[in-house]
C-alpha cells in the first residue's frame, strides 16, 4: 500500500482564493466529501457525523425522547458543539458545490443541536452560547431552501421560505434588539423575487381598486385586488 499523497495533492493543487470541495465516489454505496486545504485534503462523510464517529446528536435525541427531563451536562454540551462545528464546515462546502438540499439538511441538524442545548443544558452558558449563531444558521438554511425552490421554478414558495425565516429570526431575538444583518440579506432576496408591475400600471389598478371600494362595488374590488396580487 502506497501512503504517499504527493501525486494526489499535485493532481488537485491548492487555490487560496476560493474554497475547493468535491464529492468523490468511493464505491457504489459510498461517497465522501473532500475539501482541499493548504496542507492537504480533508475528507468527510456525507451523512451523520462528518468524521465518521459516533453520532452524538442522534444519541442525545434518543435519550431526550426516552426522558423529556434529561439534562445535558457541561461535557456533553461541549461534545455537541464540537460536532456542530464539523457539520458547519461540511455545509459550507456543500454550499460551494451548490448542493443546496444537503445544506438544508445540515443546517436543520445544527438547529436541532441549538434547541437541545437551549432546552436541556444544565449550565446557563451552555444554554446561551449557541444562540448567537441562530440567525446565521436560519438564514443559511432559508437561502439554500429558497434556491432549491427557484430551481423548481417555484418563486412564490421561495418568497414564503424567506419570509418565514425573517419571522423566525425576529421571534428568537430578545425584545428590543436590533435586527441582525441576516435580516437585510433575506429581505433583499425576498424583494428581488417579488414580482414588480410598471409603476403606471400599478397606479392605475390601485386607483380603480380605491374607486370600486368607495362606490361599494366589492365584487369589482375583489377582482382588481386579485389581479394586483397575481401580477
Amino acid at each position: 500500500m502506497n501512503d504517499d499523497l504527493t501525486g494526489l495533492l499535485r493532481d488537485w493543487p491548492f487555490d487560496g482564493d476560493r474554497l475547493q470541495a468535491r464529492i468523490v465516489p468511493m464505491s457504489e454505496e459510498r461517497e465522501v466529501l473532500q475539501i482541499r486545504v493548504e496542507l492537504g485534503i480533508l475528507q468527510m462523510e456525507m451523512e451523520g457525523r462528518p468524521d465518521g464517529g459516533a453520532d452524538r446528536l442522534s444519541s442525545v435525541e434518543s435519550r431526550v425522547a426516552e426522558n423529556p427531563d434529561f439534562e445535558i451536562d457541561e461535557t456533553l454540551a461541549g461534545e455537541l458543539r464540537s460536532e456542530a462545528v464539523q457539520v458547519h464546515q461540511r455545509y459550507v462546502a456543500f454550499s460551494t458545490l451548490e448542493a443546496y438540499e444537503l445544506v438544508v439538511r445540515d443546517t436543520t441538524r445544527n438547529l436541532r443541536v441549538f434547541d437541545l442545548c437551549r432546552d436541556h443544558a444544565i449550565r446557563a452558558e451552555d444554554r446561551a452560547v449557541l444562540e448567537q449563531f441562530r440567525p446565521q444558521v436560519i438564514a443559511t438554511r432559508a437561502r439554500a431552501a429558497s434556491l432549491v425552490a427557484i430551481r423548481e421554478r417555484a418563486s412564490s414558495d421561495a418568497r414564503n421560505i424567506l419570509e418565514a425565516a425573517i419571522n423566525d429570526i425576529r421571534h428568537a431575538m430578545p425584545e428590543g434588539a436590533e435586527d441582525p444583518p441576516e435580516i437585510a440579506m433575506l429581505e433583499g432576496m425576498r424583494d428581488v423575487l417579488q414580482p414588480q408591475l410598471p409603476s403606471s400600471q400599478r397606479h392605475d389598478l390601485e386607483q380603480r381598486l380605491f374607486a370600486a371600494i368607495a362606490s361599494e362595488n366589492y365584487e369589482l374590488a375583489a377582482i382588481l385586488r386579485d389581479e394586483l396580487r397575481q401580477m
